[in-house]
């Protein structure tokens, strides 16, 4: 894997990989997630070369049913094509892990799409429940690991 910088931005600086990677059909105003401007929501971005490559946010934020203070959600988590597979995506998902323990949380959860199961999966997470469709999006899993 080439050499990397981990920064962390503000949300504005998430959308351009969000709209590019994960949701090219959307228009900019769609690609503000709830909960981005949030003070403890964490938005991380991955640099090679001073180039950006991928992003992930990160929310306090309960899974759905759950009354939990200590929970995080993962969301927004990107990227580039090019790039899947190089080990950017587990260094991203590391340091939003090490963030959500270091802030008192046990529980990590997403809504991952179904063609990245796979890669959550090698990374502690299990599913919960079955496939379900997000209208304009696709199949996705919820997803979760103990932190």
């Amino acid at each position: 894997m080439p050499p990397y910088e981990l920064r962390q931005v503000p949300a504005a600086e998430t959308r351009y990989l969000r709209h590019v990677v994960l949701r090219p059909h959307q228009r900019p105003e769609e690609l503000v997630y709830p909960g981005d401007e949030a003070p403890d929501t964490l938005h991380l971005a991955l640099y090679v070369e001073g180039q950006q490559h991928g992003v992930a946010s990160l929310y306090r934020e309960s899974q759905p049913g759950s009354k939990s203070t200590t929970e995080w959600r993962l969301r927004g988590m990107a990227v580039l094509a090019a790039d899947q597979g190089k080990g950017y995506g587990a260094a991203l998902l590391q340091a939003c892990i090490d963030h959500a323990k270091r802030q008192g949380g046990t529980r990590l959860w997403c809504n991952a799409r179904t063609t990245a199961s796979g890669f959550y999966r090698k990374l502690g997470f299990a599913v919960e429940g079955g496939e379900f469709e997000l209208p304009g999006i696709g199949p996705h899993y919820l997803m979760w690991r103990a932190l």
